[in-house]
C-alpha cells in the first residue's frame, strides 16, 4: 500500500475548507483533518483557481500546502488520463 497516491481537487463550496480564513464555516475537526493528510499521510490538495477567483482569493489565501490550478474539473481530467481513478462524493 505504500505507493498510494492521493489527490484531492476542490473546486465549488468545498473550497472554503482549504482557505486560511474561509469566509464559509468550516469545522475545525475538518480543517484539522485535512492538514493531517498533507502532512502526515502525503495527500496531495488542488484548489480550483476559477473558484477562488469568484470569491476574490488568490494562492496567498490558501493553506500552505495547497496547489492551484486553472480549473478544478480538468484537473480531475489530468489525473485520471495519468492513471487515478475519480471518486466523488
Amino acid at each position: 500500500m505504500d505507493d498510494i497516491s492521493i489527490v484531492v481537487v476542490v473546486w465549488g463550496p468545498g473550497i472554503h475548507i482549504l482557505a486560511k480564513k474561509p469566509q464559509r464555516p468550516v469545522s475545525k475537526f475538518y480543517q484539522q483533518r485535512v492538514r493531517s493528510m498533507a502532512e502526515s499521510y502525503g495527500v496531495k490538495f488542488i484548489a480550483c483557481e476559477n473558484t477562488m477567483k469568484t470569491i476574490g482569493w488568490g494562492a496567498k489565501d490558501m493553506l500552505e500546502f495547497v496547489e492551484v490550478e486553472d480549473f478544478g474539473a480538468l484537473a480531475v481530467m489530468r489525473l485520471q488520463l495519468q492513471g487515478y481513478a475519480h471518486l466523488a462524493w
